[in-house]
C-alpha cells in the first residue's frame, strides 16, 4: 500500500528536525515552500506540518509562523515546608543540574523580575462558589484575583492563578502582590506584615492535560500533560490564600520534602 504523501513529507521533515537542520526555535519553511520543495501541493505540505504539530515537534505562531519546538527536559521542580519555602523560594533544577541563583522564584506569590513574565495582574471580583469554600467564605465574597506567569531560561515553568479575600489584605499596603513595600514578596512575608502568621499549607496534585488557555499561556501543544496544583495557605484553620498552579508535565517532576516530627523524648 502506497504511502501517503503528505506521511511522506512528514518524516523527511521530522528526520531533518532530529538531525539538526531546523534547531529547537528555528522556523519551519512556509507551506509554500515546503510546496515546491517537496513537489507536492499546499493540502499534503498542510497536512504534514499537522502530523508534526500533533507529535509535538512544532509549534504554530499566529502571524508568525511554524516552529520547532525544544524537545522536553526532565527538570525537577522541588516543594517543601522548609525555611526556603517560608521565605516564598522555588527550588529548581534542569536536567539534574542546580538552578541556583536563577531559580524559579514567587510559585508561593513570591516574585523575582527576572522569572516572572510581566506584573502580576490583579483584579477585584466576587468569590466562584469553589474558590469561596476553599477560602471559608459566603459565596460572591469579594475577592483580589492574581494571575501570573514564570518562567525559567525563557521558558514557560508554572501558571498561577491566587484568591485572596479582600476582607483581609483590601486596604493594606500589600493588597496586591505585585505592588507596595512588599512587591514581589512571598504570601508568607506579606501576611506577616499585616500581622498574619501563616502556619501551615495543603497541596493537592492531580495529573490532567492542559486547557487550550494553558497551553498558549505556557508553550505547550493542546492537550499536554500537565501537573495542577491547588494549594491554599493557613493561619490556624482560618484560610488566607488559594491558588492553581499548573506546571508542563514534559518539563519538570514535583518533588515534596516533608520534614520529619522530632522524637519525643
Amino acid at each position: 500500500m502506497a504511502v501517503a504523501a503528505y506521511r511522506t513529507v512528514a518524516e523527511d521533515l521530522r528526520r531533518r528536525i532530529d538531525q539538526g537542520e531546523f534547531a529547537p526555535g528555528d522556523p519551519l519553511p512556509s507551506r509554500a515552500a515546503l510546496a515546491r520543495h517537496y513537489g507536492v501541493g499546499s493540502n499534503v505540505a498542510t497536512a504534514a506540518v499537522r502530523v508534526l504539530t500533533v507529535e509535538g515537534l512544532v509549534k504554530g505562531r499566529a502571524g508568525r509562523g511554524v516552529f520547532v519546538r525544544e524537545r522536553p527536559t526532565s527538570g525537577t521542580m522541588a516543594r517543601s515546608w522548609t525555611q526556603e519555602r517560608l521565605q516564598g523560594r522555588l527550588a529548581v533544577t534542569a536536567g539534574g543540574r542546580d538552578a541556583g541563583a536563577d531559580a524559579v522564584r514567587g510559585a508561593d506569590s513570591g516574585h523575582d523580575g527576572r522569572t516572572v513574565r510581566g506584573a502580576p495582574r490583579s483584579t477585584t471580583g466576587e468569590a466562584p462558589e469553589e474558590i469561596a469554600r476553599r477560602l471559608g467564605v459566603p459565596a460572591a465574597e469579594p475577592v483580589i484575583r492574581s494571575e501570573y506567569l514564570l518562567t525559567r531560561d525563557g521558558r514557560p515553568a508554572m501558571l498561577c492563578v491566587s484568591w485572596e479575600p479582600l476582607g483581609i489584605t483590601g486596604g493594606t499596603p500589600v493588597s496586591l502582590p505585585g505592588a507596595g513595600p512588599l512587591a514581589g514578596s512571598s504570601v508568607v512575608a506579606r501576611m506577616s506584615y499585616i500581622g498574619l502568621q501563616i502556619t501551615h499549607s495543603t497541596e493537592t496534585v492531580t495529573a490532567r492535560t492542559a486547557t487550550r488557555a494553558e497551553a498558549d499561556a505556557l508553550d505547550l501543544t493542546p492537550g499536554a500533560p500537565v501537573a495542577a496544583i491547588e494549594r491554599t495557605y493557613f493561619a490556624g484553620e482560618r484560610p488566607l490564600e488559594t491558588a492553581d498552579l499548573v506546571v508542563p508535565g514534559e518539563r519538570f517532576r514535583l518533588a515534596y520534602e516533608i520534614p520529619a516530627e522530632p522524637a519525643e523524648g
